[in-house]
Formats: C-alpha cells, structure tokens, sequence
C-alpha cells in the first residue's frame, strides 16, 4: 500500500508543518502515521492522531507508539520536539492507554492519560525547562 498524506499542519507562527503518513492500524484500534516535519521523515518512529503545537511554534508535541502488538499495547508515550534546535525528547510511558497532548501553558506542557481497562484519564503537566534528555 502506497502512503497516504492526511494533511499538512501548520504551527501558529506558520514557521513549520507535518503530515501524517498513513502507515497502518491496529486490529479493532485507531490508524497509526509516520511523520514528515518540515519535509524530513522522522525515521523509526509511529505516531497517533494527536498533537499539540506551542502557540509560538517552539515546539510539538505528540502521541509516539511504542509498539503496534495489539496483545501488548497499546503503549504510548508523550513525544516533544524542540523546533528551535530539533531536539527530541520522550516523557510519561503509558501502559495499556494513550497519552494525549492538550496544551501549552506558559511553560509547562499539560497532557493526560487515558487508561481503556479502568476508563479513568488523568490530567499532568511537565515544566519544560525540567526536560533533560533530549536527543
């Protein structure tokens, strides 16, 4: 199967975009994509449908899938590239759920965590300037 472009997504400032590239899905789950940022693909990596721009296009954040094995997932994790210097970093596993970007306030990305076994989704934040293993 070819690859299928969903669409380009523009930052706030229109300083940068991505498509997502349709790559598969999981069995009785939601598609997974290859991203292609600012006209690079990020190699090895798998993403879901959500995200989250900085409004002044410092940074991205995403939901990355660790795994696509339907019996051991779904494991996700929160994803976010420095736009200024395309650092990556990977924060906050989540086991048997998906991690879901919501916003950027003032310096702090707020995410949640939704658990299908229980239902619960719980609501965290991480300081960006505590953000230490970008690669």
């Amino acid at each position: 199967m070819e690859a299928e472009n969903i669409g380009a997504y523009k930052s706030p400032e229109k300083k940068h975009a991505f498509d997502f590239i349709f790559e598969g899905e999981i069995r009785f789950g939601p598609p997974y994509f290859q991203i292609k940022l600012d006209g690079l693909i990020l190699k090895n990596k798998i993403f879901g449908f959500e995200f989250k721009w900085h409004p002044e296009s410092k940074y991205l954040a995403l939901q990355e899938w660790l795994t696509t094995d339907y019996q051991k997932g779904p494991i996700t994790i929160l994803t976010i590239i420095n736009l200024e210097n395309r650092k990556i970093a990977q924060m906050s596993r989540t086991d048997k759920g998906f991690i879901k970007p919501l916003k950027f306030d003032d310096n702090k990305i707020i995410f949640e965590k939704e658990y299908f076994e229980s239902g619960n989704k719980i609501e965290y934040e991480i300081k960006l300037e505590e953000i230490k293993n970008w690669e």
